[in-house]
């Protein structure tokens, strides 16, 4: 226990100075590229951190990260491009592919001793009507 607290102390403090360090580097360019340093250095903690994830989270990160550059995009594509009812399509569609990638990914089937044929569920039977309605 003592380990583990050492270790999440250390990342906070980490963090922390990441964050100093980054607003160094945006007042302080170098080699004329103005943004450069600290965007690679976001992107250094972005692999690092993701390097730890398992295979849902994985995919849940990368679902999330499709959606925020998606929204990022738009936001710096201008207000003509930003407005462009196909393009916020475009993205919907493509965080619900990601989604229902990640859905698939981690669901895993019932087990053989459940019952869940359609006529024991109660609901919608195998055609997918409901039945007939009561008058």
């Amino acid at each position: 226990m003592r380990e583990l607290t050492k270790s999440m102390m250390s990342y906070t403090w980490a963090m922390s100075m990441f964050g100093v360090q980054q607003m160094v580097n945006l007042l302080t360019p170098g080699n004329g590229d103005l943004w450069g340093k600290a965007a690679d250095a976001f992107d250094n903690v972005t692999d690092a951190t993701t390097k730890t994830f398992g295979g849902a989270m994985t995919e849940t990160f990368k679902a999330g990260e499709s959606l925020q550059q998606g929204v990022i995009d738009i936001i710096f594509g201008g207000l003509t491009e930003g407005l462009n009812p196909n393009r916020w399509i475009r993205l919907g569609r493509g965080v619900a592919q990601r989604t229902g990638e990640t859905t698939l990914n981690t669901t895993q089937a019932p087990s053989p001793a459940a019952d869940v044929s359609p006529g024991n569920l109660g609901s919608a039977s195998a055609s997918g009507d409901w039945g007939p309605m009561p008058r």
